[in-house]
């Protein structure tokens, strides 16, 4: 409800910055009041039995698998699989899932095709999926009841299908930055080191948080050279580096104040690290277009639209601000310049 909605106010910020060349910009210098706290009770009470000893995990191993998709992740899981051994089930999106494989299913699909496998996913073997998709997925989740699943966060890239995959690792973070959470972690885990991939399996507390973050990255990267025209994260890094920073910083502060999440300090730092060690790969398909809008600045727009003024229940004006006005600069300037539609930012809806 809306009344509740902002009596959890929790924080505000604050955002100056140059509009885009060329542009009158809507977003001046102001104060923000982020108004929403949508909290996931399970992560502390994970990590509370964590610190009581409480929390104990199956080490799991690699084994055969179903994987559902043969695009660039789905076929490297596969070719990873054969140099162990295995025999794994190679299905399609939307095709039935084996209810008596006894592995992880690999989800290997867009995110946008996530409700179609779902629907072809038998109950018993909803806990053994495996999401390796970019984005914010915790809706689909919460829409279709699937709680629990092992989750990746996998910061890496592959030119093409069958190419050799590239690690996430910089001179920063030499340890690596995929992570991977839930039942099949530690499958996840072995089936990544056997093409020298590395992948820490963590709680599902610091699993989400990495996810979140390179939700983060994904979004502000990837708008930013799409609406720009500039074609692979190293340029956007080097080019736009100054409003993909503030960018993240606002992506960041917005999930502290929705989620109640709280992501690691200089993440624009480390996000732009990651983005110049993937110097040569493209940060929009070769039709131009923001690629998983729904799942990536779709997600932080819905909460842009609460901007205006708002009636409380007892009367009272509020006059809400954009929690990320840079962010809404750039996906105005994306239409304009014809790599996203009108029409998709009308279509989308504020939380009620």
């Amino acid at each position: 409800m809306l009344a509740a909605w902002l009596a959890a106010s929790v924080g505000a910020f604050s955002w100056s910055g140059a509009p885009l060349k060329g542009r009158a910009s809507s977003a001046t210098s102001r104060s923000v009041v982020v108004a929403q706290v949508n909290s996931d009770s399970r992560v502390s009470a994970e990590y509370m039995d964590f610190l009581l000893g409480k929390l104990k995990y199956d080490v799991t191993e690699d084994c055969p698998s179903v994987i559902v998709g043969n695009g660039r992740i789905g076929s490297m899981l596969l070719e990873f699989g054969q140099r162990r051994g295995y025999n794994d089930v190679l299905i399609k999106r939307g095709d039935p899932i084996p209810a008596d494989h006894p592995g992880p299913v690999y989800v290997c699909t867009q995110a946008a095709d996530l409700e179609a496998v779902l629907a072809a996913c038998p109950e018993e073997k909803k806990d053994d999926l495996v999401f390796l998709q970019d984005g914010m997925l915790e809706p689909v989740f919460q829409r279709t009841g699937c709680y629990g699943c092992t989750q990746v966060s996998l910061w890496m890239s592959q030119m093409r299908v069958g190419g050799k995959p590239k690690d996430g690792a910089t001179k920063e973070q030499p340890e690596g930055l995929s992570t991977v959470s839930g039942k099949w972690a530690g499958s996840v885990a072995m089936r990544l080191g056997t093409g020298d991939l590395t992948c820490q399996v963590r709680m599902e507390r610091d699993g989400r948080r990495a996810m979140l973050e390179r939700l983060i990255f994904v979004t502000a990267y990837g708008l930013v050279g799409t609406a720009t025209g500039t074609a692979t994260y190293g340029e956007v890094a080097s080019k736009h580096g100054e409003d993909v920073a503030q960018i993240c910083r606002e992506l960041a502060s917005c999930v502290r104040y929705t989620l109640s999440v709280a992501l690691k300090s200089e993440i624009d730092e480390r996000l732009a690290a990651h983005a110049a060690h993937l110097e040569f790969v493209k940060t929009s398909t070769e039709e131009g277009k923001l690629v998983d809008f729904d799942f990536r600045s779709g997600y932080f727009y819905r909460l842009s639209k609460m901007a205006g003024q708002r009636v409380l229940a007892d009367g009272r004006k509020v006059d809400i601000p954009d929690g990320t006005p840079l962010h809404t600069e750039y996906l105005l300037y994306a239409v304009e310049e014809g790599h996203l539609d009108q029409a998709t930012l009308d279509a989308v809806v504020p939380p009620a």
